[in-house]
């Protein structure tokens, strides 16, 4: 499923069921993030309903390494021929010349253990031509360094759209955070949400939940104050 989030702003949310979500920004010509192994069909046909083709996509932007969000991206890179872009940190990891990391927490590792282990192995390591650090901008997007999630986890702001990847979660009452189990490090993660309070914008576009289209610039302040009472 591919709809547009605002009124005329060639901003789309690609909706693959249980994998992460996928935005394309037509002005831009761009792909955030790539989703679960597979699903390049999904995500090429879905652009194809808007009347995009594969060859009119120039750049696939990754927010973070882990396997949900480059899971089809060799394949989407192979079929558009669009420039990879992630920030210099997880860049070998999308790679493949580093293994991904477990989470810190007792928990975390058990669960990479069962699941995170066997689905890094399905995912193929993928070039990165364009690698960048926080305050680096690509086409009309302000890069963000949002570390914690991963070590190379970043945000993306264009006009009054925040593309947050995992940093946190926007739901209809009080945002959350990223379950901790699946962050790396969570008093970094705690670190960049505070950062990104900082910022005005309108929508927020992250993976795992629908697009936030109302207050929710203050929705990540009162997220961020909470934060600030836990020791």
């Amino acid at each position: 499923m591919i709809y547009e989030v605002g009124t005329k702003s060639g901003v789309y949310c690609i909706e693959n069921g249980s994998s992460a979500r996928v935005y394309y920004i037509a002005a831009e010509r761009a792909l955030i993030d790539a989703g679960t192994p597979g699903n390049c069909d999904r995500i090429l046909s879905a652009l194809a309903r808007i009347g995009v083709q594969p060859l009119h996509v120039k750049r696939i932007i990754v927010t973070h390494h882990h396997w949900d969000h480059v899971g089809s991206l060799w394949e989407l890179k192979k079929r558009t021929g669009g420039e990879v872009f992630a920030h210099t940190r997880d860049a070998e990891y999308i790679t493949g010349k580093r293994h991904r990391r477990p989470p810190r927490g007792a928990v975390g590792r058990i669960a990479y253990a069962l699941f995170g282990a066997f689905r890094t192995r399905t995912v193929q390591g993928v070039d990165v031509e364009r690698r960048g650090d926080d305050g680096d901008h690509i086409g009309g997007f302000a890069v963000i360094h949002t570390p914690g999630h991963t070590p190379g986890h970043i945000c993306l702001l264009r006009e009054n759209y925040l593309f947050a990847g995992d940093l946190f979660q926007p739901t209809a009452g009080a945002f959350r955070e990223t379950p901790h189990i699946f962050t790396a490090d969570v008093p970094t993660s705690r670190m960049s949400i505070r950062r990104i309070a900082e910022f005005d914008f309108e929508f927020i576009l992250a993976a795992h939940s629908p697009p936030h289209v109302f207050g929710s610039a203050d929705k990540v302040r009162e997220l961020a104050t909470r934060l600030g009472k836990i020791t």
